[in-house]
């Protein structure tokens, strides 16, 4: 049977890189791979099995370059960050890997450092990145805004990302593998569950680009609302308005400013302007967004 392999004089060179940082918990020491097990709190779920075995076949060449981030519990370690590395370092064949050991007991300081180190490395997808969030606001209690100062991010961010999670589960999917951008989401969050599927769906079929589906967006909500002022008419009521070209411009305008549905209405001399939230915090990002103004 082959010998596993391990890991040789450029990883020991690459932790002289790092140095004594003087914070025994902040070192860079070898652990072995099969002590390391999974944390509940990572925010990584998804893993491409080509990008995995490209980078498998990376680290049998240069070794690994980043060292993962664990928790000590007792004698146990508990991975916070660098699920991918792990993984590969196992297919690799290696029996240690290096890492950074932290002792934690707070769930609120695990979730945060996980989400952190993960962000910062652009190793999540858009659904887990919300996902993250929106377990700091379920299990750690944080606001927005105190979540958005911990990641750094400013809490608008926090605020659109966590919509994401609004989306039906297989437009999230669809995001989650590239299908869908972001720019595609952001469209798509105004509209209703089916509306929103079956649009969706059109742009991962058609390959539509964000500008296509915005336009498809725009056409379906003005063909709801012309068919909802037809049934008005076909009731009694009569209907002498017709779309004013500059009026839907500022809607537009409007809309892509607070990323999300927003209408004018006007009378005479007067009238208001209706924009729409779908729950408090989103309210309250919207009044940050104007009073900011």
């Amino acid at each position: 049977m082959a010998k596993k392999q391990v890991l040789g004089k450029g990883i020991h060179a690459l932790i002289a890189e790092f140095g004594d940082t003087g914070d025994k918990s902040r070192q860079v020491v070898q652990l072995p791979v099969e002590e390391i097990e999974p944390s509940p709190y990572q925010p990584r779920t998804n893993f491409d099995a080509t990008k995995l075995e490209q980078l498998t076949q990376s680290i049998r060449e240069k070794g690994i370059i980043q060292p993962i981030s664990v928790n000590r519990i007792g004698t146990s370690y508990h991975l916070i960050a660098g699920e991918r590395r792990l993984r590969a370092a196992r297919m690799a064949g290696f029996e240690s890997i290096p890492g950074i050991v932290h002792e934690i007991d707070s769930a609120e300081e695990l979730i945060e450092l996980a989400l952190v180190e993960n962000i910062q490395r652009d190793d999540l997808d858009p659904i887990e990145e919300a996902e993250g969030y929106r377990r700091l606001v379920d299990t750690c209690l944080l606001t927005q805004e105190q979540i958005g100062e911990k990641v750094g991010r400013d809490r608008s961010t926090i605020a659109n990302s966590l919509r994401l999670l609004k989306l039906p589960g297989e437009i999230q999917q669809s995001l989650r593998g590239g299908d869908l951008q972001m720019g595609h989401a952001r469209a798509l969050i105004p509209l209703e569950h089916d509306e929103c599927l079956a649009l969706g769906k059109r742009a991962v079929k058609e390959g539509l680009t964000v500008r296509e589906l915005e336009r498809a967006v725009r056409n379906h909500t003005s063909d709801s609302g012309r068919k909802s002022r037809d049934r008005g008419t076909s009731s009694g009521q009569k209907d002498h308005s017709h779309p004013d070209p500059v009026l839907e411009s500022w809607k537009e305008k409007l809309r892509h400013r607070y990323g999300t549905a927003v209408d004018i209405h006007r009378a005479a001399h007067k009238g208001h302007v209706e924009i729409e939230f779908y729950d408090d915090d989103d309210l309250e990002r919207i009044i940050e967004l104007l009073l900011s103004e």
